[in-house]
């Protein structure tokens, strides 16, 4: 039976320039398609810089990463579209409301319209913040903000969801 690899990290190797930091060193790992996969570890370890070469937006100095099968340094574009990041620190815009952010981001992924309008409820109404939209960021409670950055991770249906 063959298994249906979803990330493939292969002696991925990062060092910080300027330092002596060796923040991921030798790192393998195989996540198959419907895993609920976790990095465990203690401050430092190196988890949010795997996350960030995984979804592109750090470059690594040795190894590889391959996302279905295809290699992010050659489909970069393509793979960012499969991967919704929700990053450990709030991601949104204060002075917005929840559903201004949601429709700047939801633009940035190619969503217009109707499918936009309506993706923007949908994802308001699964963290359980559709009656309060309206309101800007600013004035919601920590909880509110990290479920409205849970929001934005998915706007565009990732196939993979990535929380750091």
């Amino acid at each position: 039976m063959d298994r249906d690899i979803v990330i493939k990290l292969d002696g991925i190797t990062k060092t910080y320039r300027g330092s002596d930091v060796l923040a991921v060193d030798r790192l393998s790992l195989e996540v198959e398609r419907g895993a609920r996969f976790g990095l465990l570890g203690p401050n430092g370890a190196g988890k949010t810089t795997t996350i960030n070469i995984l979804c592109g937006l750090l470059n690594y100095d040795g190894g590889s990463v391959s996302i279905n099968g295809m290699k992010l340094e050659k489909k970069y574009r393509k793979i960012r579209s499969m991967i919704g990041l929700v990053p450990q620190d709030i991601a949104l815009y204060e002075t917005l409301s929840a559903r201004e952010n949601l429709r700047f981001i939801g633009e940035m992924y190619g969503l217009r319209g109707k499918k936009l309008m309506n993706r923007i409820e949908e994802c308001l109404s699964m963290v359980g913040l559709a009656e309060n939209g309206h309101r800007q960021i600013r004035k919601y409670s920590g909880g509110m903000k990290r479920r409205i950055n849970l929001a934005a991770g998915i706007m565009h249906e990732p196939g993979i969801l990535i929380l750091d």
